[in-house]
């Protein structure tokens, strides 16, 4: 056992940065990373160092509800975006570097978002993101009906900055979000848009961290396309999440529509004209 201690001592030297008191309230600790061998939700931590308690764990696992009827299939949207945010607060709560892209900054006294009478005592945290994980979740988010009806979650900055501020009321934390490619919250090997899952022997169908995907996304609710050397808080403008191809093929046709149905009218109009001088030639 002294050996596995030194291992992870080794390994991941720095401590974590947070956990839960008796009352589940979030408090500041320097207990470096230990083995959980009680991981349900975050489940592909199983046997590895983690920085959090199995309340902690539970805790992210009751998230998943609301995760899955926002973002997943129960809530027209798309499952892969789902398990990228179910594996993202997995790493924000138990990954062993957490005291690496997470820092305590103090304590304040904020409104509740879901109760704006009420005024709860939060842990304030600075939270580093990489960009391309920014990106990566994003993309596979950003068509689903939730995202896509709510402005604020129109750039990856946004999308995170409003699930931060969100959050406060179950967490107890008032998150502020930072984007660095050092020292920040890494998910290698993301699940992606394209990709396809192997059904498991209980007859279900599980991504590579153990989160259920139930149906395949669309096109209209998952996409693969986002830069992360962009600026992740670049505010929409006026033209944004125009279909180009889309807006200019209708344009065309207008434009042939309105040209065809001009020349007709003259066609027409000469037609009236040429009978009418007929006609008054006849007479005359």
């Amino acid at each position: 056992m002294l050996w596995i201690i030194t291992l992870i001592h080794i390994t991941y030297g720095i401590p974590c940065a947070y956990t839960l008191d008796d009352n589940k309230k979030p408090i500041p600790t320097d207990k470096e990373p230990w083995i959980n061998q009680k991981m349900s939700a975050c489940s592909f931590y199983q046997n590895t160092p983690v920085c959090c308690t199995e309340s902690q764990d539970d805790g992210v696992g009751n998230d998943f509800i609301s995760l899955d009827a926002t973002f997943g299939s129960d809530g027209d949207g798309c499952d892969i975006c789902a398990a990228n945010m179910k594996r993202f607060w997995c790493v924000y709560s138990c990954d062993p570097r957490q005291g690496e892209f997470l820092k305590i900054t103090g304590r304040a006294n904020v409104t509740d978002p879901r109760n704006p009478n009420r005024t709860i005592d939060v842990q304030t945290v600075t939270l580093r993101i990489h960009p391309q994980v920014a990106c990566d979740v994003y993309s596979s988010c950003k068509r689903t009906n939730f995202a896509s009806q709510v402005s604020a979650m129109q750039t990856p900055g946004g999308f995170f900055t409003f699930q931060a501020e969100q959050g406060v009321s179950s967490s107890l934390q008032l998150i502020a979000i930072e984007f660095s490619e050092s020292n920040s919250l890494i998910m290698p090997d993301m699940d992606n848009c394209n990709q396809t899952f192997q059904q498991a022997a209980d007859g279900k169908t599980y991504d590579p961290y153990n989160f259920e995907i139930k149906k395949p996304c669309g096109c209209n609710t998952c996409e693969d396309s986002c830069d992360s050397e962009k600026n992740l808080y670049q505010q929409p403008g006026v033209f944004y999440g125009f279909e180009w191809q889309y807006v200019l093929f209708a344009w065309g046709w207008a434009i042939l529509f309105a040209i065809g149905f001009t020349v007709y009218r003259q066609c027409i109009k000469k037609n009236n004209t040429i009978q009418q001088e007929e006609e008054e030639y006849i007479y005359n």
